[in-house]
């Protein structure tokens, strides 16, 4: 029996490569997935403070898309331009007519490599209280 654990010697060297292989793949997603999901994070805070404005101050779908593009402007999110808000950002009302809500839509893709791309598609919609924008 002694002379059986001699023999082992543990980890090869293939055994490693293959495991650094596949650390690099993580991190390679990792960096790639990264900056959608901070844009999305960024998105929905720039719907949460149209949500939490002052009402008075998003009387009109104008002013509630100004006050959104203001706050993913300071998270430096550059999808959002005066024209490209127009689009994505959306006021509805509900069937009844008693509430509004703010929708944002669009599609977002970071290159993996060569042909591939991780692509991430938002629609998100929070409602606004208050007597939100017309």
């Amino acid at each position: 029996m002694k002379h059986i654990s001699q023999r082992q010697g543990g980890m090869t060297a293939l055994g490693i490569f293959i495991i650094l292989a596949m650390l690099a793949c993580f991190v390679l997603f990792g960096l790639t997935a990264f900056p959608l999901y901070n844009e999305y994070f960024a998105v929905t805070s720039g719907m949460q403070s149209v949500a939490n404005a002052d009402p008075k101050l998003r009387t009109t779908t104008k002013e509630a898309r100004k006050i959104f593009l203001r706050n993913v402007e300071l998270n430096n999110v550059e999808r959002f331009t005066d024209k490209s808000v127009k689009e994505l950002v959306n006021v509805q009302k509900s069937k009844d007519g008693k509430k509004k809500y703010l929708n944002v839509k669009y599609q977002a893709s970071n290159k993996l490599f060569k042909n591939i791309f991780l692509m991430m598609d938002v629609d998100e919609t929070i409602e606004l209280t208050g007597s939100a924008p017309q």
